[in-house]
């Protein structure tokens, strides 16, 4: 086959076979794929870790050594602070951006005291109040089931 397919993203960095985004100017640590499907499969499942990468396919044709030729323009400038994010893993950063700083005070972290209050007063009751519903008696409760069966009996 005289081309294959390499996946680069928007900082212009090629994916690795070890799905690392590197520079792309060494060839031989570059992912590449004769098959169209498996590239796209491949970037698919590197756009599944980071959403935020914008992944393309590249068709690159092939040296005499079997290793992609990537264009120059694919490639890109290599600045300093671009090699720094690199070095770091973190290509989101856009560069010249501002350090973020911690808040001065994070309410999750320091919540604020609950202001105590008194708990309130619960009424006192006396053991000789009696009870407002009596309980039935056995006796009570047995008979006026045995008269209502006595009732359908009747009937039946």
């Amino acid at each position: 086959m005289s081309h294959v397919f390499v996946l680069t993203n928007q900082h212009q960095q090629f994916l690795s076979k070890s799905n690392e985004w590197i520079d792309g100017r060494e060839v031989n640590r570059l992912f590449r794929s004769e098959h169209k499907d498996v590239a796209i499969n491949q970037m698919f499942e590197a756009n599944t870790r980071n959403v935020s990468l914008r992944i393309e396919l590249l068709q690159c044709e092939l040296n005499d050594r079997g290793q992609p030729q990537i264009p120059a323009d694919a490639l890109g400038e290599m600045s300093a602070m671009t090699a720094a994010e690199t070095a770091q893993g973190n290509p989101e950063i856009e560069p010249g951006a501002p350090e973020e700083l911690p808040p001065e005070s994070n309410p999750e972290v320091n919540p604020e005291p609950v202001p105590e209050t008194p708990p309130e007063q619960a009424p006192e009751v006396t053991p000789e109040e009696a009870p407002e519903i009596e309980p039935q008696q056995p006796d009570e409760a047995g008979a006026e089931a045995g008269g209502a069966r006595a009732a359908v009996l009747d009937f039946g």
